[in-house]
């Protein structure tokens, strides 16, 4: 019995592509879903049940049997579930949407492309890319390899995409650009030049971030200053510190139980636009006028209590205080 594998149900447009590739061409006798967590085995997507781990892929025949990584919230994720994938020698398919117009286009294997989305003559699409539902890929553009462009993001003629860029919902990309390796595009963004490896450009025109100096090992760099600054920071916000504010700002986006002080926002399932909205909670609990650039330029709750540990912060405070009392004298 030829069977795919879709591991990830999270994406749950991935599974009906699968789906719908599979009424188009009968593939495959039989899609059996997997996912790592636990929480979603014995549950249903699409009227196909969650049949368990990735493990599970010890069971699949090499020589019948394919299977496709559907993770795609963020590029490192992606390839993190492609080298567990991997390692069970099963060979990956390609999802291509029957729908989808590919005259002129050059597909590497282990591609997906979903419905309503454009592929321009002469682009190119490299192993592990992901091209999602309604995104335009330009005439004579390259998309490398493991890059994510997500729904309705644009990449107008001639751009390239290096490996393991991230091209948010709704960005837009001019012509002749080059996108470094690594580097995220957010979503809603107007991109107007070119972007470094391991950058991130948000906002309209884009405003370009980058990685070094600012990512993790900054942020672990500034958890002295930052516990230092949340000990200073005298009354509390929401009953903590400064720094236990922006920890449980970002807990509650994130939808997690804990966030250690110096993990990383976007290691943890960050993506643009619960940056957009830890923006916002950071405003309502702490009295921050915080923006989302903030949030990758210091993406940890270290960093941003040092960052926010100023004057300005400590004004934020408190006004977020008076608010307070404000609301307790209603």
């Amino acid at each position: 019995m030829r069977t795919l594998y879709l591991c990830g149900v999270g994406n749950g447009e991935g599974i009906r592509l699968a789906l719908q590739v599979n009424r188009a061409t009968e593939r495959w006798r039989r899609i059996v879903l997997l996912d790592d967590d636990a929480d979603k085995h014995g549950s249903t997507r699409l009227g196909l049940p969650v049949a368990g781990s990735f493990d599970l892929l010890r069971q699949a025949d090499p020589a019948l049997d394919e299977v496709v990584n559907l993770v795609t919230r963020t590029t490192a994720g992606r390839a993190r579930a492609r080298e567990r994938i991997a390692a069970f020698r099963i060979p990956f398919a390609s999802l291509v949407h029957p729908g989808v117009d590919l005259l002129g286009a050059q597909l590497a294997g282990e591609v997906s492309i979903y419905e309503h989305a454009t592929i321009g003559a002469a682009a190119s699409v490299d192993r592990s890319s992901v091209v999602l539902v309604g995104a335009v890929v330009g005439h004579g553009s390259q998309v490398g390899r493991g890059c994510v462009v997500a729904p309705n993001a644009v990449i107008n003629a001639r751009v390239v995409l290096e490996d393991r860029v991230y091209v948010g919902s709704n960005a837009s990309i001019l012509p002749d650009l080059r996108i470094g390796a690594g580097a995220t595009i957010a979503a809603n963004t107007l991109v107007v030049c070119d972007v470094p490896a391991g950058a991130t450009a948000l906002g309209v025109p884009a405003t370009l971030v980058q990685a070094s100096g600012t990512g993790t090992m900054a942020a672990a760099a500034d958890e002295p200053r930052a516990a230092a600054i949340a000990a200073s920071t005298g009354s509390p916000v929401n009953g903590g510190t400064l720094a236990s504010g922006i920890a449980d700002a970002m807990r509650e986006v994130l939808s997690l139980a804990e966030v250690p002080h110096g993990s990383n926002f976007f290691d943890l399932g960050g993506t643009s636009l619960k940056a957009i909205q830890l923006s916002r909670q950071l405003g309502e609990r702490c009295g921050i006028a915080a923006n989302a650039l903030d949030v990758f330029r210091f993406p940890t709750v270290a960093a941003l209590a040092a960052h926010y540990g100023g004057s300005s912060a400590s004004d934020g405070l408190s006004q977020a205080r008076q608010r307070a009392a404000m609301r307790r004298g209603r």
